[in-house]
This record gives C-alpha cells, sequence and structure tokens, in this order.
C-alpha cells in the first residue's frame, strides 16, 4: 500500500516555477478614460488621451488607427524653458501597470479630424499582436480639466 501512494505521489506533477505561470497569464491589455481634444484651428491635429492597463505579460503599444485617420504616438517635454514634441516609435507597457496618455505627456497626435464627430474609433496595436479598439469622445478645445496642472 506504502509503494502505491509513494507511486502516485511521485506520478503527480509538481507546481510550475512562478516565471513559467505568470509567462501563460496571457491577460490582455486594456483602456479606460478615451477622449479627443478637437483643435479650435480647422487643419490643425486634435491630441488623444486615454490610459492603458498592461496586461499579464509586458507588451508595447506599437501603433493606433481609426478609419480615415492618421494617428502618431508623441511625446512631450520641457528643454531649457522650450516645449518640446517628438514622435514615438512605441511604447512600452508594463504587464499590470498603468500607462497614462495625458496633456503635457505621452499622448496621440490625431490628424484629420474634420467636422464635428462626437466620437472617434480608436484601435491600439500592440507588439505582442494584441489590438484593442475603444471609442473616445470627442470634446471641445479648452475643456482639458488638467491643462495647467
Amino acid at each position: 500500500m506504502i509503494d502505491i501512494l509513494a507511486a502516485l505521489l511521485l506520478a503527480a506533477p509538481a507546481p510550475l516555477p512562478k516565471p513559467i505561470e505568470e509567462a501563460w497569464d496571457r491577460t490582455p491589455p486594456a483602456v479606460t478614460g478615451a477622449w479627443v481634444r478637437a483643435n479650435p484651428v480647422p487643419g490643425r491635429p486634435a491630441a488623444g488621451y486615454l490610459t492603458i492597463i498592461g496586461g499579464g505579460a509586458p507588451d508595447k503599444l506599437v501603433g493606433v488607427t481609426s478609419p480615415g485617420l492618421r494617428i502618431e504616438l508623441h511625446t512631450m517635454s520641457m528643454a531649457g524653458g522650450v516645449m518640446k514634441m517628438a514622435r514615438l516609435e512605441s511604447m512600452p507597457v508594463p504587464a499590470g501597470a498603468r500607462i497614462a496618455l495625458a496633456s503635457g505627456g505621452n499622448h496621440l497626435m490625431i490628424f484629420g479630424v474634420a467636422g464635428s464627430p462626437k466620437t472617434v474609433p480608436l484601435t491600439l496595436v500592440f507588439g505582442s499582436g494584441n489590438r484593442l479598439t475603444t471609442t473616445a469622445e470627442v470634446r471641445a478645445p479648452g475643456t482639458d480639466p488638467h491643462a495647467g496642472h
């Protein structure tokens, strides 16, 4: 009887090491709070903001698309008292982290918003192949509650 019990214990699978378990976490990233600030000057790009919540594994945002629009990832910084903006090729999204695209920092530059749409569909494209679609509310210029902070 003891030999049978010992054989069963030896045949039982051992728990996987923690890093392997985490590598299997395929929870996709999520997005919240997406909105677009319209530009008061016709023909100028709008700005897009949102928060990305990282999934179960590290990833990177490699692009954002929307029908009929061109969208670029941008960063904003101060250097010598001058605000500078630069295009980003990608943005890291650590597992479980909250990445804010907000006024005064990383954001979306959205070219081609015409008229007065109430919403804009945004599809976030990640290096892992994940794609996440959300709807961003379009707000009038000057409606950013955090401007100047």
